[in-house]
This record gives C-alpha cells, structure tokens and sequence, in this order.
C-alpha cells in the first residue's frame, strides 16, 4: 500500500505541467497543418491534371454535372470535425465564433434553403454543402488563432513551396505552360494569376520582415519569381487585381492619417484619379474603352455569358435558380448557351456578382453585399485600431485581398464558389479580423476562473 501511495505521489505537478506542455503542443500543431492542408487543397487541387493529359480548354468546357470528386467530398467532413474540436480545446469564446461566422450567415442559409426552389436540388445540395463546410471551416480554424505573425509564417510558407512547385512544373509538364499562359499546378492560366495575385503580398512581407519568411533573401527570391510567373500567366484579371490592390493598400493607409496634412496628397490622388475616369468615359465610347484597355470590347466572350446569366436571373429574381443550378448540369446546358448565341460551355459567369445574384436572387445578393460591407468595416477597424497601419498584418493582407478580388469578381466568379483559394484566403482573414476585438490572449486574472479540470487546453497563439 506504501508503494502505491508513493507511486501516486510521483505524479506530481511537474509531471502534470509535462502533460499539459504536450497537449498544448500537440493541438498547435494539428492547428497549425489543418491550415497548410486547407491553403494546399484551395490552391493545388488541380494539380492531379498534369498527369491526365487534358489540355486547357478540355478541361473549362466541361459540361459534365459532377459536383466534386471523391477525395473532396471524403476528405472535407473529417477536417472540419476537426476543426471544431479545435474549437472546443482552444475554448474559442461564443463571441468571437459569432463575430467570425455571423457576416456570412444569411447568405449561406439561402445558399442552402435554395435547394427547395432548385431546378437541380441534389446538385444544389452537394455543391452548397461543400461550400458551406469549407468556408465555415475556414472561418471557425481563424478563430483558433490570436497572433497574425503566425498566420502570415504559415501562409509564406505554403505559398513558397507551391511557388516553387509551378517553376518545377514548368520543366516536367508540358501543359504547365500553355500558349496561353503559364498554369503550373493550377491548370489554368486564370486559376494560376489568382495564386500568385494572393502570394505576391505575403512574399514581399517576408521579404521585408525576416520573422515572416525565415531570411529575407528567401522572401526576396520567392517575391521576384512570383511575379515573374505573375506576368508569365497573362492573366489580365489577376495582374489588374495586383496592382489595384497594392494601390488601395497605400491610399487606405495615406487616408487614415490622424494628420490633415498627410491625408492632402492622397485626397488630391482620388480627386484626380476621379476626374481622369470622368474624362475618360466622356471623350471616349464605352466600347473603344474597353479595346484600349483590354484589346477587346466583348472581354473575350462575357458579354454573351452575362446576357444568359441575366435571363436565368428573370426566371426568379427573388430566390435565383438555386445554388450551383445554372452551370455543368449536363448536356442540357450547351442547348441552352446555342439558344442565346454562345457555341462555348462555360462553368461560370465570369462576374461573382452576378453569379450569386442568378444562383441566389436578391435575397443572395443582399447577402453578399451584407458579408463585404461587415468584412471591410472590420478590416478598416482592425487594421487602423489594432495593427496601427502596419504593412506586416494581417490588416494589410485583407485590404490588399478584399480591393483585389472587388476588382476581379468583375470578369470571374470567385465570391463563394467552392475551392476558390483567393477568396477561401479572404474568408479565413475576415474571420479572423472580425473575432480580433474579442480574442486576447489569458492573463494571470482569467485563469483564476478556468476550471482546473480543464486548464489542460491550450492558449490561442
């Protein structure tokens, strides 16, 4: 009986501190590779395609109605059950899971009620589904994080080794580098851009902050080879997005000076960047715009895919046609697209606004507009209040994304659209910025209230 006494005795609470260390370690690190799975399926899911064969126009004409193969379907529940275990160890408060999923709330209710209007429910219902876990996985994953120097390690990282990749690509695959523009992994020139456009701002803050990236050479390497392959891609959409967004960064931030004085040469930027568009627009016709600009007026064919767009959205413009119900829905879809002229298959809209306004209605489209007007208030809030401006946050990063992708979503299709890996960045950054006010890190006085018995879970780093 002694040497049972004593053997209890043992364990005492450097043994149990010991325990405790491993636990919090372990979930840090579950946390930590769910973040680099989710960053490689939005970005490299396509990446199976270099094996297959199929070329670049093989692969968008697809009038198939798969709703996602097999892997996806099987491997997205298991993450997000994840995910919510996280939740529940990091002791993630109700407030901060409210502020990070509440933005997008309404629209993903209509995205999934809209089965019942569907003209397609069960494709409404698989594509919805796997929207609906993959953005409320990504959001509920952010509010397991409090520090956005490690988001921003992990989100170099990831990206370092995709970039690397795509120029690996391009001396094995043939299709890697298409004649119309470098793909890499992604295939699709289109798909590429939109990687390298979210990569860009996080390899130029490693390279100008070394705790992000390592060393700076390595973020000064991997920031002149992402644009390389930038410009490689020819990607029109993602090179404007860029530049648009880099721009947006830097008059947010001139124009959020306490100072009046420093606010004068960006207000004079907007006054004179307004009265060059106004001029602009009057002196020449919209479609002579256009063909200076992009060197085609039609913008490759969308004009056409919005008028069909249009008319699916009249069918019933309170509820849509439901979610996922308009394109790959068989072969039902190329009759369709002759009837209005269009003799190409298309799987988007090549407009994320109207996407969501023809899938969802008005009521989708109100609440598309209620996530981005929360998003950007949040971001605006975060970045002036808690990151005081900096250009090495996370606040940064989503003001760049958000005037990226607003840009964009005019000729693609990115806002909510499942294994899209811009916006699935975008998501997991609203996230996080919204739940910022409410997350802090436990000081000595919260935890004279946690229950011992579960003082075992691990801090939000």
């Amino acid at each position: 009986m002694s040497e049972l006494i004593a053997s209890r005795e043992g364990v005492g609470p450097t043994a149990r501190s010991s325990g405790f260390a491993q636990d919090r370690s372990f979930a840090t690190t579950l946390r930590n590779l769910l973040l680099y799975g989710f960053l490689l399926h939005l970005f490299v899911s396509a990446a199976p395609t270099l094996f297959s064969g199929a070329t670049e126009s093989e692969l968008v004409a697809d009038a198939s109605s798969d709703a996602g193969n097999l892997y996806t379907q099987l491997m997205l529940p298991p993450a997000f059950l994840a995910v919510c275990i996280l939740v529940y160890v990091y002791r993630v408060p109700a407030r901060v899971l409210l502020a990070a999923t509440l933005p997008m709330a309404p629209l993903l209710l209509v995205m999934a009620l809209s089965a019942a209007w569907s003209a397609y429910p069960e494709l409404t219902i698989r594509r919805g589904a796997h929207e609906i876990i993959e953005v409320t996985s990504l959001a509920l994953l952010a509010c397991c994080f409090s520090n956005p120097r490690t988001i921003l390690k992990i989100f170099f990282r990831a990206f370092l080794v995709i970039g690397c990749l795509d120029l690996l690509s391009t001396a094995i695959f043939s299709n890697a580098l298409t004649p119309l523009g470098l793909a890499g992994l992604h295939g699709h020139k289109n798909i590429a851009g939109q990687f390298l456009f979210t990569a860009i701002p996080v390899y130029l803050m490693g390279a100008l902050d070394k705790q992000i990236s390592g060393h700076r050479l390595i973020g000064l390497f991997a920031l002149v080879s992402g644009f390389g392959m930038l410009l490689l891609t020819q990607s029109k959409t993602s090179i404007g997005a860029a530049a648009f967004g880099v721009l947006s960064v830097l008059l947010v931030r001139g124009l959020s000076q306490r100072d009046f004085i420093a606010r004068v040469p960006w207000l004079l930027v907007c006054a004179a960047g307004l009265v060059c568009v106004a001029v602009a627009l009057v002196i020449w016709p919209f479609d002579e715009l256009l063909e200076t600009l992009v060197g085609d007026p039609t913008l490759t064919g969308r004009d056409g895919i919005w008028q069909y767009v249009i008319s699916k959205f009249a069918e019933n413009p309170i509820g849509g046609t439901g979610y996922g119900a308009i394109w790959q829905i068989g072969s039902q879809i190329q009759g369709d697209l002759k009837e209005m002229g269009i003799f190409l298959v298309f799987n988007e809209a090549h407009n994320g606004y109207l996407e969501i306004t023809a899938q969802l209605g008005i009521i989708g489209a109100l609440g598309l507009l209620m996530f981005l007007a929360t998003s950007l208030f949040n971001t605006f809030s975060y970045w002036v209040t808690l990151e005081r401006l900096s250009f090495h946050g996370a606040g940064a990063l989503m003001v760049y994304l958000f005037a990226g992708l607003a840009l964009s979503n005019i000729t693609e299709s990115l806002y909510f659209q499942a294994g899209m890996g811009s916006f699935g960045t975008l998501i997991f950054l609203a996230a996080f910025v919204a739940g910022a006010r409410y997350r802090a890190p436990l000081t000595a006085s919260h935890k004279a209230h946690i229950n011992p018995r579960a003082s075992w879970r691990p801090r939000i780093q």
